[in-house]
C-alpha cells in the first residue's frame, strides 16, 4: 500500500462510472470521511471548465496508469466470470438473453450505456459454446 500525499500525481476510477477506464489528477487535500476513522484524497482533473474533483479512498489510487487499469481488469474479469458461473449451454444462454438486455444503450438514455460484464460474458459464452464470433 502506498502513502499519498497533497500534490501527488494519482490514477484512479470514479465510482460511478458505468465504463472501466482511470482517470488522472492531483490530490489536492483530503478530507474527512462519514467514517471518524477513514480520510479520502481530493483529486483535481480537467482544466478550465471541465475541471472537476472526485472523492477517492487512498486504496484506490495508483501511481501509473498501468497499475490502476491493471486492477480494472481484474475486477472486470472478476464480474464477468460471476455472470458466467451458471451459464452452461445454449439454453441457458438463450435464457440469459430473454431476462437481460445487453444492447448498447439499453436504458434509451442516448449515453451508450450497457452492463458491459454481461455483454462480455454473453459474447464470450456464445463463442465457448456455438463457436459464433460476436465481434468486439
Amino acid at each position: 500500500m502506498y502513502e499519498f500525499k497533497v500534490g501527488d500525481e494519482v490514477y484512479f476510477s470514479p465510482y460511478n462510472l458505468n465504463y472501466y477506464e482511470s482517470f488522472h489528477g492531483m490530490i489536492i487535500r483530503f478530507e474527512q470521511s462519514i467514517d471518524p476513522k477513514r480520510k479520502f484524497a481530493v483529486i483535481h482533473c480537467g482544466h478550465g471548465r471541465f475541471a472537476r474533483e472526485y472523492h477517492v479512498f487512498p486504496e484506490n489510487l495508483y501511481h501509473t496508469e498501468e497499475e490502476a487499469l491493471d486492477i480494472l481488469r481484474q475486477e472486470l474479469r472478476a464480474r464477468i466470470n460471476k455472470v458466467k458461473k451458471n451459464i452452461h449451454t445454449l439454453e441457458d444462454v438463450l435464457k440469459f438473453l430473454y431476462n437481460n438486455d445487453i444492447s448498447i444503450d439499453a436504458a434509451g438514455k442516448g449515453d451508450d450505456y450497457c452492463v458491459w460484464e454481461e455483454r462480455i460474458a454473453v459474447r464470450e459464452l456464445v463463442k465457448e459454446i456455438c463457436g459464433i464470433d460476436l465481434g468486439e
